[in-house]
């Protein structure tokens, strides 16, 4: 079938003069989204994006792909009309459901050649309408169906229903990041809030296999995997993080180990980040969670960082993270039990309240410089791409 869909946007629109750029972000990253899929062109509008289908197109399939695409706020599928009341009445006597009990019609007019403005569409439609369907009734509040007839530069496009999209801003325009992503529920959603500011996210997975086992690592494969539908190619550095467990477990104290762990962690990282040319490091922090993610243990943590270190669910609590968990999908894999870098060489008492001057004593006696230039020079890459299932 033909047709047509037609996007909307709520916060690029207070762009200012960067609106272009992001418009022209958002365009890119809707046509990646459909690559697999038949349409005739996409085109953007004065306030709105329009994707052309044609008798190939599947507008399920690529409705269910522009969900997926962050800085969509909303999107219908629409049936365009011609520049004039009689048509627009036809097209709006199609779209409405056999059973119309009540209604409003609800117009916007960009297009001020239209002899009619919104108002007066609303009314002599409206009209057209409940002469049609005697039962019918307007209610401007409540209604159970609403006629919605947008009149555009482009054309007039009439639709009854409004599909949600994600919202925020589009892939791409805030920069990129690199995310500390585990199999755990954290990070892949502090991955995603990322994503949904406008941050291309680069994923750094820290393992020890083959000291543990490989579940985890494929359970980060699959979780990259869904969070590529949000942005598309990404990468996943996968970091040896083996001997330097063994180096901190051999030399530091026990209850400090977490806390090194996690600063050799960030200074890898910023290797890594500096590589890809991202601007920030991210990770699934939430405050109180673990020993590690005290007020005082983030501060020592983050003290090694050279670049900006982001903590989206710094303020949200594990059931508002695993509710998220499960909206976007990486609930079940998040769930599945595994062993990580993280669950290794563990003390049984962690400090909660370490002292940075403490901490960098203790790594007098690492070497540290080699420690991470070894584990630089055995990460791994893999590109992810949800839309084919590959990897390379």
């Amino acid at each position: 079938m033909g047709g047509n869909i037609i996007i909307h946007y709520g916060e690029i629109g207070l762009k200012g003069k960067n609106r272009p750029f992001f418009e022209r972000k958002l365009v890119e990253n809707i046509k990646r989204s459909l690559s697999d899929q038949k349409f005739t062109k996409v085109k953007k509008g004065y306030g709105r994006i329009l994707v052309e289908l044609n008798d190939r197109s599947s507008p399920k399939q690529i409705v269910q792909r522009l969900q997926q695409v962050f800085g969509i706020t909303n999107l219908a599928v629409a049936t365009k009309a011609k520049n004039d009341m009689d048509a627009i009445k036809s097209v709006a006597q199609e779209v409405l459901p056999k059973r119309l009990k009540t209604f409003r019609v609800t117009a916007r007019r960009s297009n001020k050649n239209f002899p009619l403005d919104s108002q007066e569409v609303n009314e002599e439609l409206g009209g057209y309408i409940l002469e049609k369907r005697p039962g019918a009734k307007v209610n401007l509040s409540h209604p159970e169906t609403n006629i919605y007839v947008e009149i555009a530069g482009e054309g007039v496009f009439v639709y009854s229903e409004k599909l949600p999209g994600l919202g925020g801003l589009p892939v791409g325009v805030s920069g990129r990041v690199v995310s500390l992503l585990s199999s755990g529920f954290d990070s892949p959603i502090a991955s995603y809030r990322l994503m949904k500011r406008g941050a291309r996210v680069v994923f750094a997975h820290f393992h020890s296999y083959p000291q543990t086992d490989k579940r985890s690592l494929e359970n980060v494969q699959k979780i990259v995997g869904l969070l590529d539908q949000y942005q598309s190619k990404s990468k996943l550095f996968l970091v040896p993080f083996l001997d330097i467990q063994k180096e901190i477990y051999a030399k530091a104290a026990a209850p400090d180990r977490v806390v090194l762990y996690r600063r050799m962690m960030i200074r890898i990282s910023e290797i890594i980040a500096r590589q890809e040319r991202a601007e920030a490091l991210v990770t699934g922090d939430s405050l109180g969670q673990v020993a590690s993610q005290t007020l005082t243990n983030m501060s020592t943590i983050g003290e090694v960082a050279t670049m900006p270190l982001l903590r989206p669910l710094v303020g949200l609590d594990k059931e508002e993270i695993m509710q998220k968990a499960r909206q976007i999908g990486t609930y079940d894999i998040s769930a599945q039990p595994d062993e990580d870098c993280c669950s290794l060489f563990v003390p049984k008492n962690p400090n909660t309240k370490t002292n940075i001057a403490d901490i960098k004593k203790q790594e007098e006696k690492l070497a540290i410089n080699d420690l991470v230039e070894k584990a630089v020079e055995s990460v791994k890459i893999e590109v992810v791409t949800s839309l084919n299932n590959k990897k390379r």
